[in-house]
């Protein structure tokens, strides 16, 4: 079962389970019968992991504000990769 939201124009949100793919696009609100028609809002964005919400935040940060490099990075090892050990019996040119 999937949770829906519904917004009646009389009341407030309203929000009906149903399986999914079967939700219709309006109800009745069950406090004044009015026609409630369909939102759609984001799917579970509180239970995204702590990496990938610092990382969306720091995108967004940066669209309007671009980080600037002030330095060059820091190198980390030599940058050779390490051949595998297959290639030491291959013929040499």
């Amino acid at each position: 079962m999937a949770i829906y939201g519904y917004r009646c124009p009389h009341c407030s949100d309203i929000e009906v389970a149903f399986p999914i793919g079967t939700a219709t696009a309006a109800v009745p609100c069950p406090d004044c019968g009015a026609t409630s028609v369909r939102v759609f809002s984001t799917p579970m964005l509180a239970r995204t992991p702590a990496a990938v919400s610092a990382q969306l935040q720091r995108a967004e940060r940066s669209a309007a504000e671009p980080e600037v490099v002030t330095s060059l990075p820091r190198r980390r090892g030599t940058g050779v990769v390490a051949a595998h050990p297959a290639t030491r019996r291959l013929p040499r040119p």
